[in-house]
């Protein structure tokens, strides 16, 4: 008994078991299935997958339809779902799958880095799908389903961008809800608040502000710079 009770005081003092570098089972939480091998470089040049990212809570629907290497990185999918959004990409983000949790390494949250793992490492098939959260604090949580594998076409560069619906919420707004005050508050020049957030997004005018509108161009132009 005496023993048990050192531990748990180590263990209580530590913080939690994973900063003894023990991990333990989460109770009524399924384990990650084993994450199938990366691509070898003999096996050729990796298909393409048409993906449909939808911005959750998002009414009217924002979404963007993307064509990406399958064997590109999640780290390197993280930036491009940025350029696609308009996202700064300086927040915290992770990718939820069925094999696990990956992001900025963190083992308190139980996220694996996201650098060494491929996107069809982690959804295989047509169909599958994976959650992609940006920014712990406003939320912006983007669900990914695998539309179509394609061959690739090699006068197209990618990642491509070849669909989508209305111009995403500006980063640090305040996630979705804070986004529907934000269409408020600028389609309402009386609205006390309405000079203060024009000047917060840098705008002349309301007018410039045109969250019906999405632009393929511009993001295919940001999408560019990442290649």
């Amino acid at each position: 008994m005496q023993v048990l009770q050192q531990f748990a005081d180590m263990v209580a003092r530590s913080g939690g078991p994973s900063d003894l570098g023990l991990d333990f089972p989460v109770a009524g939480r399924a384990q990650p299935a084993k994450l199938a091998a990366k691509r070898k470089k003999t096996a050729g040049p990796a298909p393409v997958y048409q993906l449909k990212v939808n911005l959750r809570g998002a009414k009217p629907p924002i979404w963007r339809r993307l064509l990406v290497p399958a064997d590109i990185s999640l780290a390197r999918l993280h930036a491009t779902i940025g350029a696609a959004f308009g996202w700064h990409g300086a927040h915290m983000h992770v990718f939820e799958t069925a094999y696990g949790d990956f992001g900025r390494a963190d083992r308190r949250l139980g996220h694996r880095a996201d650098g060494a793992v491929t996107l069809e490492q982690v959804a295989p098939q047509v169909k599958d799908k994976i959650r992609y959260t940006y920014d712990f604090g406003d939320d912006w949580v983007h669900d990914i389903v695998v539309e179509k594998v394609l061959d690739a076409d090699p006068s197209t560069a990618y990642p491509r961008c070849t669909g989508g619906k209305r111009a995403a919420p500006p980063d640090d707004c305040g996630g979705i809800w804070g986004y529907e005050e934000l269409v408020e508050v600028l389609a309402d020049p009386a609205h006390p608040a309405h000079e203060e957030r024009l000047q917060w997004l840098g705008l002349a005018d309301a007018g410039q502000f045109t969250p019906d509108t999405f632009d393929v161009e511009a993001v295919n132009c940001r999408l560019g710079a990442l290649r």
